[in-house]
């Protein structure tokens, strides 16, 4: 339940930071338009603390959307809220609770924050306004990113909250955790955790046999010549007997002919566990002492020479111990959160709300009649007999007056292309690793 929560809850946060960067100015209240009360109407307490709809309708909003795409990959035409979930819920229960723990989880971050000192600084405030300023223009102007707003439930002020959330969380967690701060790390602990969670800590050149771009292997010939090259940095590095002359030289040829992508941002090597490189790169690693280089190693990467490093000594590991630290301790904010939820809340279904929320999509959306009325205006064209009104020519073919393209399809009427998207996830770095 644990590790299922903080990846529910992890996941949230990462939301709500990318979608914080589009919260905008507006003074209509969303949550009255679908539910017909209140986007201040208090859902549920938090240690005493309330939770509004407006702050958790965006929740529900994104948990819902996810189950209505997966219902349509399936190729459903309609959602059964009735399906049966894991821990005996159904999909009505399940999506309303994952939405009440993000909104738990924002609500004891931020009263924690405030409650050890942490709050937004005047250059979080221009960071964040710099950032919606080029969302919107990202966007395309000002009507789509009303919109925008308007489907998501949200407004600017709550949305804006939400993403204070976020730099909270950072200021906690580098106050917290840092040298000298409230649970600053012990040499012990920083032991322990390297042997809890099987870290290892290297670098490596890399000469690449496949095109970082296409992916495609290289021809034999130019492999060849890769795998040459790695042999006479090998015997270049393994002719050293000097521990300082080796980390010295290895780094020198490491800058000048490595053709890892991820080299500049990780100039001193990679601190990884189990299951982040591939399985090659991973079991020579842990073939080496701390000092000690590899023989050459393939990947289908390419040809590597790993330098073991001793882990202890990595640059990123206090912020990953305290990254591990912080999600600990809000797990164990939320599991000892009170929570007392409100009659609203108690009455409130996801089949309900998704309705009711679908149906005000629908009501932004422009309508046939206004869609008419402008072309009409512009084209002359008598929309009650469907003929231009110049020329007495039939216009009901449901095709595009101008382009004669079908309007029809449910497809984007400026690209032609289907509005739904997806993620791909685990992609693998150039160096072996696997991002997620």
């Amino acid at each position: 339940m644990k590790k299922r929560m903080r990846r529910v809850l992890g996941a949230a946060l990462s939301l709500v930071m990318a979608v914080g960067l589009l919260s905008g100015c507006s003074s209509y209240d969303p949550v009255k338009e679908v539910m017909g009360y209140s986007r201040s109407t208090v859902m549920f307490t938090v240690n005493g603390n309330d939770v509004t709809a407006g702050q958790f309708f965006f929740w529900m909003a994104q948990n819902a959307d996810t189950v209505a795409s997966y219902s349509q990959m399936s190729g459903s035409t309609e959602i059964d809220w009735s399906t049966p979930m894991g821990d005996d819920m159904t999909m009505d229960e399940y999506v309303k609770e994952q939405s009440k723990e993000a909104a738990v989880f924002y609500n004891v971050i931020e009263s924690n924050a405030k409650e050890k000192g942490y709050s937004m600084t005047e250059e979080d405030q221009a960071d964040y306004e710099e950032q919606v300023a080029q969302a919107q223009e990202q966007m395309g102007g000002a009507e789509a990113y009303e919109l925008f707003l308007k489907k998501n439930c949200l407004t600017e002020e709550d949305m804006e909250e939400m993403s204070s959330v976020g730099v909270l969380y950072g200021h906690m967690l580098d106050g917290l955790f840092r040298e000298g701060g409230e649970y600053a790390p012990t040499e012990e602990e920083l032991t322990q955790y390297i042997q809890d969670e099987d870290l290892m800590y290297a670098k490596h050149i890399l000469f690449m046999t496949m095109d970082p771009t296409t992916g495609a292997a290289l021809s034999e010939e130019e492999a060849a010549e890769k795998k040459a090259a790695a042999e006479a940095d090998l015997a270049a590095l393994q002719a050293i007997t000097d521990p300082v002359e080796l980390a010295e030289t290895f780094d020198k040829l490491m800058n000048e002919h490595s053709e890892d992508s991820g080299l500049a941002d990780n100039p001193d090597g990679y601190l990884f566990t189990s299951g982040d490189m591939v399985e090659e790169f991973e079991t020579a690693t842990k073939e080496l002492e701390p000092g000690q280089i590899s023989d050459i190693v393939e990947t289908t990467y390419g040809y590597h020479i790993i330098l073991r490093l001793d882990p202890k000594n990595a640059p990123t590991l206090n912020s990953r111990w305290g990254e591990d630290q912080m999600g600990a301790l809000v797990d164990q904010w939320v599991e000892e959160a009170e929570v007392v939820t409100s009659p609203e809340y108690d009455a409130l279904t996801t089949a309900d709300f998704y309705e009711k929320l679908s149906d005000y999509r629908e009501t932004l959306e422009p309508t046939e009649d206004t869609t008419d009325a402008a072309t009409e205006e512009t084209t002359g064209e008598d929309v009650t007999t469907g003929e231009d009104a110049a020329t007495g020519e039939d216009t009901t073919t449901g095709e595009d007056a101008s382009t004669g393209e079908d309007t029809t399809t449910g497809e984007d009427a400026a690209t032609g292309q289907d509005e739904s998207t997806s993620a791909e996830e685990g992609a693998e770095t150039a160096d072996g690793e696997t991002t997620e």
